[in-house]
């Protein structure tokens, strides 16, 4: 017994030793809930970047750069896709792909933790609470949103170093992380630059002797992720005829505005069959740049002026709401710095311990506000929040506000708070898109369906999403469906028009005499669906 307990706390003690542990049991936990979650990922973005990626591999270059989704990802997929194409093992790879950037994950929040001063207790109950964070972002969420995450955390371990005045390299290294954010999203391309050149200010004032060395790091960083990010920029340029570094800002600006309906045109009850923009690809969604919907500035008039700050300020409510969901600390930790850091201006850049994180935390979300904010945008937001609350912990531990015994209960309650979010995202929602693989096997199995479909209903009952993801598994191009209320002569000259070769129906449908000309391929086998085979031959 006692030999045991001597083993336990030599893993406890050793931090390098209880590291290894826990990411032997995020391997653990990962494949155990692997099972449950395999078609989790399925999405009509996750669609997209598959699309983009079967281009990449066909050698369709032209077709496959894409202004609205990061490219990274999808060169990611390239080489599983070359091995073998069938969307299934694709899908089971992109989640092997999630799990393994976990793994990077957590040891950039074990790296990110030595910028913050917390005892190795506290540091190692995180990285249990880790666990179950980066394994909730890595099954239940986009791979793309974690890897853009794992990126942030080593670009942050660099800038929030109190050694990067006397590391001329480290500009270079954030330079270059800075880039491959970008590759990953968009969204880096204007955050990096604006917190890059913010902390080499702080760096600068706090420099002393070595003010040169920050202001080579400023240049070479800004440089390299310029030259980096500036060719892919430059290559969209060319795509689509004006200077931009990513499409989705625009369209999702052009989506929530004044003039928009609020939702996608795919989603457009009057919309009609949309036409993906290259052969071979899922649907339009795999660009929505070519979306038809209107632009808007806020300076165009006072009405989009008023509508623009009634719109950041429903999104900063929805912040506050998303921030209590990490954990109902995240406001009492946020509180506690900012009292920490109301002191005189040159005591307060010179806490840079404090200052860095709260600064990251405020301006990070700043780019969202006037768009749109989910939770999934926000992960960087929820690791620092519970680093920044292992500093204050430690803080308790060593004023001696708390004896032992107490100081453990804070801790339980801590962590709980921080880990609440994840552990029942896991335990709810299980085999998710599982339906929609097994009807794949089905169809491909029994009606051998290619070509061209489309499919009744809308977007609001569903019936977009559950074809738009068949489509992926039996690949198809999936052309949305006809405008509500079309009549049996309007449908049959779409049908013709766009070439549909199989027309999916869900339930009823008010054109059933129209369709009754053709054959339902499913015999009425598949309980809810219809699947009729359009010959106008």
């Amino acid at each position: 017994m006692k030999e045991n307990l001597k083993i336990s706390k030599n893993i406890y003690s050793n931090p390098n030793l209880f590291f290894s542990l826990v990411l032997i049991i995020y391997v653990f936990l990962g494949v155990y809930f692997l099972r449950y979650y395999k078609y989790d990922l399925i999405s009509k973005d996750i669609i997209s970047f598959v699309s983009v990626a079967n281009l990449y591999a066909s050698g369709n270059f032209s077709s496959a750069i894409n202004g609205y989704w990061g490219p990274l990802f999808s060169w990611v997929l390239v080489p599983f896709i070359l091995l073998n194409s069938s969307p299934y093992f694709v899908l089971n790879m992109m989640k092997i792909i999630s799990l393994v950037a976990g793994i990077f994950t957590i040891y950039g929040v074990r790296l990110l933790s030595y910028r913050f001063d917390m005892s190795e207790q506290i540091r190692n109950s995180i990285l249990v609470a880790a666990i179950f964070m980066v394994l909730y972002f890595a099954l239940r969420s986009s791979p793309v949103d974690l890897i853009f995450l794992c990126f942030l955390l080593y670009y942050l371990y660099y800038i929030f170093s109190p050694k990067y005045s006397l590391k001329p390299y480290y500009g270079v290294i954030c330079g270059l992380i800075g880039a491959l954010a970008y590759f990953t999203k968009s969204y880096a391309f204007t955050f990096f630059p604006i917190h890059f050149v913010l902390f080499n200010i702080i760096h600068y004032l706090n420099g002393g002797n070595y003010r040169k060395t920050v202001l080579k790091n400023l240049i070479l960083g800004l440089t390299v992720f310029f030259i980096i990010s500036g060719t892919w920029s430059f290559i969209l340029s060319e795509k689509y005829g004006e200077i931009t570094f990513g499409t989705s800002a625009k369209y999702n600006h052009a989506v929530i505005g004044p003039y928009s309906t609020g939702s996608h045109p795919t989603e457009y009850i009057n919309q009609g069959f949309m036409k993906p923009p290259y052969p071979g690809v899922t649907s339009a969604w795999y660009d929505p740049t070519f979306f038809t919907v209107k632009p808007w500035s806020p300076i165009d008039s006072w009405y989009n002026f008023s509508f623009q700050l009634r719109k950041i300020r429903d999104n900063i409510r929805g912040l506050i709401g998303l921030y209590s969901s990490f954990s109902h600390l995240s406001f009492a930790i946020i509180f506690s710095y900012v009292l920490f850091l109301v002191r005189p201006f040159k005591e307060l850049i010179s806490r840079r311990d404090l200052l860095f994180p709260l600064l990251t935390l405020l301006i990070f979300p700043l780019g969202y506000l006037p768009i749109a904010l989910e939770i999934r945008y926000l992960w960087v937001v929820y690791v620092l929040l519970i680093l920044m609350g292992g500093y204050l912990l430690n803080l308790l531990l060593k004023k001696g506000f708390f004896n032992r015994a107490q100081m453990s209960i804070l801790m339980v309650i801590f962590i709980f708070s921080f880990i609440l979010l994840p552990v029942s995202g896991l335990n709810s929602n299980k085999y998710t898109g599982e339906e929609y693989a097994e009807l794949g096997r089905i169809i491909n199995n029994e009606y051998h369906i290619k070509g061209n479909i489309a499919s009744n209903g809308n977007a609001e009952n569903g019936y977009y999403r559950r074809t738009l993801h068949l489509s992926y598994f039996i690949g198809t191009s999936y052309y949305g469906f006809p405008k509500e209320g079309i009549s049996d002569e309007e449908l049959e000259i779409e049908l013709k028009k766009y070439g549909i070769n199989y027309y999916f129906v869900w339930g009823k449908t008010r054109n059933e005499v129209f369709l009754s000309r053709y054959k339902d391929v499913t015999d009425g086998k598949i309980e809810g669906l219809r699947i009729y085979s359009i010959n106008f031959s």
